[in-house]
């Protein structure tokens, strides 16, 4: 989200345009007709990009932000000034409970659990690995107990390279998720990062059918794609088991 966001070079605000008296969803695709999300999990939230995506598209939503790193949590805790129904919390997540380094990058939004590798640096210069520090840790099915969770639930997860972690962390809390979309990498650009394989399987053994990939990210110079968000959802008679169990 924040490569994107920095390639864009702007904050449009128009980032969902209306048709006639309905509003397009942009995470997902239009013929499926996904129901409006009451509750968005932003896991990875940086300087608050997403949260205001989910704000814009869904008007009434309540987003939980979880982000480790202070200076881009105080930033989130400015923007619940503006939108009363962003929750701030200052957590990394991941499979289990604990204190982690983190490899911060002078790119804030490139920092990651994971050490970054050449190939993110020789694309992009600027998110150089700055140092590291240590942020607290915990699984999402662990902090869920304590959330409002008001379904349908839209679960976005954005944490370089952690992705699967994440997911194993939270199980019981995504299985209950309408839709999740992920950012998956097609080059090494961390150590030790999931393959879009291992995401797919382990969404896919919860229940998940794929919708399709949006805003692919690619190497400037070779123009091979990189990355991209990958968008996972529930038939509605899957979500009706789950949170019936």
């Amino acid at each position: 989200m924040g490569i994107r966001e920095w390639l864009r070079a702007s904050d449009s605000e128009s980032t969902v345009q209306p048709i006639g008296s309905r509003q397009i969803d942009p995470f997902g695709h239009p013929d499926l007709h996904h129901p409006a999300p009451n509750t968005v999990l932003d896991i990875g939230g940086s300087h608050g990009q997403f949260a205001k995506e989910a704000f814009r598209a869904f008007p009434g939503v309540r987003v939980y932000s979880f982000e480790p790193i202070p200076e881009c949590y105080e930033e989130l805790l400015t923007l619940k000034e503006k939108y009363p129904r962003l929750h701030p919390l200052q957590l990394a997540l991941s499979d289990h409970s604990g204190k982690n380094d983190l490899w911060l990058s002078h790119f804030r939004d490139s920092s990651s659990l994971h050490e970054m590798l050449p190939a993110h640096t020789e694309a992009w210069p600027h998110t150089q690995i700055e140092s590291k520090i240590s942020v607290e840790v915990t699984r999402l099915d662990d902090v869920a107990r304590n959330l409002k969770l008001e379904p349908p639930l839209f679960a976005k997860i954005d944490v370089q390279g952690h992705e699967l972690s994440v997911i194993r962390g939270g199980r019981a809390t995504l299985g209950g998720c309408q839709r999740v979309m992920l950012e998956c990498n097609f080059a090494p650009l961390y150590k030790e990062q999931a393959t879009f394989d291992q995401l797919y399987a382990e969404l896919h053994s919860l229940g998940f059918l794929f919708d399709g990939f949006i805003s692919p990210l690619r190497n400037p110079q070779t123009l091979e794609q990189l990355s991209t968000d990958a968008v996972f959802y529930k038939p509605q008679t899957a979500l009706a088991m789950d949170l019936g169990k």
